[in-house]
């Protein structure tokens, strides 16, 4: 089945399916791939059951556009990603460390270096892809 959302850009492709909507509050549930192979090294994340607001989604996809930062945050306010650009370099970290989040817990966190362009290529494919809200 194909992605809703997907681009690829360099060694990072990423791909966003929308699952389920809740139009109650106003959110929806996603699944989210991100895959990474440069060179020697390769690497594979899935999120699934991953719930966002619109706005949240909204504000992200801005953020990508204009800024030097975007984080994308679920409907309970932890980090899922968060995208940083620096002059000509990207970076993207994934599952990012919260203040909120327990320490007893598992956790995964990863910074990929990516192209420049990659927040641009990410912002061009949520622009495409037809809203509902």
């Amino acid at each position: 089945m194909a992605a809703d959302v997907a681009f690829a850009e360099g060694p990072l492709k990423f791909q966003l399916w929308f699952v389920e909507v809740d139009p109650i509050d106003l959110g929806v549930q996603v699944r989210l791939e991100v895959e990474y192979s440069s060179g020697s090294q390769s690497f594979n994340w899935t999120a699934e059951h991953l719930w966002f607001e619109y706005d949240a989604l909204v504000q992200f996809e801005s953020e990508l556009r204009d800024g030097s930062d975007a984080g994308l945050h679920d409907m309970c306010e932890y980090p899922i990603l968060h995208f940083e650009r620096h002059s000509s370099q990207e970076y993207l970290t994934i599952n990012p460390r919260s203040k909120r989040q327990s320490q007893d817990g598992d956790s995964i966190a990863i910074r990929l270096k990516i192209n420049a362009g990659s927040m641009l290529a990410l912002h061009s494919a949520l622009n495409k892809f037809g809203k509902w809200w």
